[in-house]
């Protein structure tokens, strides 16, 4: 009797250890309802796939890091450094110029200021653009979406569209977010705090299976 019941202790202790894996796997879960569900718009001689029915709202901080990684600005990143690097050296040369000869050009004193200007929108204008911009595009509207094996549909009715998981698109995963960049320029995010711990797996494999990384 000892034995039966040590051999179901263990039985629990394994199901717990898995139980408690297979959370590990999306920590960032906030709790939000995935389900499966069947292709509705299958033709009457395929065989249904099931498809994840997720349902979310973008919060303001997500779409910024949306927007940043959507490249809308090209200075960014190590362009901006560059250009930072550049118009620094020519403040500090018309600076020198400007404070180093006895005629004390106004030219040399407004080209400095003006490199030093520039090097603050740099960084300040895209900044300021992509949160007011993510401000507004983060209306609390509720996202629903199916993602099945070859195509994900999004919303329902007249807006409802639908994106091709044929390997055209490319995806990108960051800050706990995936994001699908269309051939045509649109962009599509789905954060991981929205996938059930228990379906994260095979929602990752299925975005994976058909789309490609950004950088090929």
């Amino acid at each position: 009797m000892k034995d039966i019941d040590d051999s179901i202790q263990d039985d629990l202790e394994e199901t717990k250890d898995d139980r408690d894996s297979i959370h590990e796997e999306n920590p960032e879960w906030d709790g939000s309802e995935s389900e499966l569900v069947a292709d509705d718009d299958a033709e009457s001689y395929e065989i249904p796939e099931t498809g994840i029915k997720i349902s979310y709202v973008m919060t303001r901080e997500e779409m910024v890091r949306c927007l940043y990684h959507s490249n809308i600005y090209k200075t960014k990143g190590s362009r901006a450094v560059f250009a930072s690097v550049l118009f620094g050296a020519a403040a500090v040369i018309f600076a020198v110029a400007y404070f180093t000869t006895n005629q004390y050009q106004p030219a040399n004193l407004f080209f400095s200021i003006f490199s030093l200007v520039m090097i603050v929108l740099i960084w300040l204008v895209p900044f300021l653009h992509i949160r007011s911009m993510a401000k507004v595009m983060a209306n609390g509207k509720t996202i629903e979406a199916e993602v099945y094996p070859d195509h994900i549909d999004i919303g329902q009715g007249a807006g409802a569209w639908e994106i091709d998981l044929d390997g055209n698109c490319e995806l990108m995963e960051f800050d706990n977010i995936f994001m699908i960049a269309l051939p045509d320029g649109r962009n599509f995010a789905i954060p991981e705090r929205v996938i059930e711990p228990e379906i994260y797996n095979e929602f990752k494999a299925i975005l994976i299976a058909g789309t490609k990384p950004q950088d090929e």
